[in-house]
């Protein structure tokens, strides 16, 4: 390189230098950095508030979830102490319907002795259903005069009397609720006449006949229960479906025709009677007592 050449280098490198701005002077410098590194701050300062917010939501979040599954937990557990909290509810409630009941039934007898008018004619007795569970029941006194016995029958039964020519009974009828249930449940017949046991035998089967029955080989159904007195044999008739078992009993005064009817299996409709049927001429029995003058 030549002399002038390197000179002319020189004085351009000079020149470029004094023409340079302001801007690329030391302070100038410093002063963009700081620029930069504030504005790297603000960002940093910005990025780490949403970091925060970011954190409190999600904490939030977690804080939300733990405290449905614990107040779950808490429905859950506190179900059986509401249930044990309904149980003496539910205790006093039955207590409740027991006592309701008792009451009905108070009511009841109350009302069954307004319809009789004397309490002397009823009483409650103990007794074992169709299921053998014990139960009570409340029956009247039948003391009909001319018949030398007394006995008691269901106090919401029918009983009526019935005379002819030849004698004079008494009959009880069931009755569930849905009125009279026929045939007659228990009869009792006592002759008038002056006739001999034959006799009444007789007529006894003539009326039965007339009545539209056939006599039938007897089942021995009435001498099944605990007849009180001299039983001294026993018929059975059959009509439609129904049977009619008779047995005479002796006693002082002269024969007593006792009656007491049952279904056939043919009888469908009333074939579930005979239990009931039965249990209501053992009652009768078991509450019979003779009178003796």
């Amino acid at each position: 390189m030549s002399r002038n050449n390197f000179e002319e280098s020189m004085e351009r490198l000079n020149k470029y230098y004094n023409e340079m701005p302001t801007k690329s002077s030391s302070a100038n410098i410093m002063a963009n950095i700081k620029k930069k590194k504030k504005r790297n701050w603000s960002w940093a300062r910005s990025y780490k508030r949403w970091q925060v917010a970011a954190l409190v939501v999600f904490t939030l979040g977690i804080g939300y979830v733990l405290g449905a599954s614990q107040l779950s937990g808490e429905n859950e557990s506190a179900m059986p102490l509401e249930s044990t909290a309904d149980a003496p509810m539910e205790s006093m409630s039955i207590t409740m319907a027991d006592e309701e009941h008792d009451q009905e039934e108070a009511m009841e007898e109350s009302r069954i002795l307004e319809s009789f008018g004397n309490e002397d004619e009823l009483k409650t007795i103990s007794i074992v259903d169709e299921e053998g569970m014990e139960d009570e029941k409340v029956v009247n006194k039948l003391e009909v005069e001319g018949f030398s016995f007394t006995t008691f029958y269901d106090a919401n039964f029918e009983m009526e009397q019935v005379s002819n020519e030849q004698g004079h009974s008494v009959q009880i009828y069931a009755n569930y609720g849905d009125g009279r249930v026929e045939p007659v449940l228990f009869e009792v017949y006592k002759f008038t006449e002056s006739l001999n046991y034959d006799q009444q035998v007789a007529s006894y089967k003539a009326m039965m006949s007339d009545a539209g029955y056939t006599e039938v080989e007897t089942s021995n159904y009435m001498t099944s229960f605990d007849v009180p007195g001299q039983v001294v044999e026993e018929f059975m008739f059959h009509q439609d479906g129904v049977y009619v078992h008779v047995i005479p009993v002796e006693h002082t005064d002269g024969y007593y025709f006792m009656r007491a009817s049952s279904y056939s299996i043919e009888n469908v409709e009333m074939i579930e009677f005979n239990e009931g049927f039965g249990r209501e001429v053992r009652i009768i029995f078991e509450q019979f007592n003779w009178i003796y003058e």
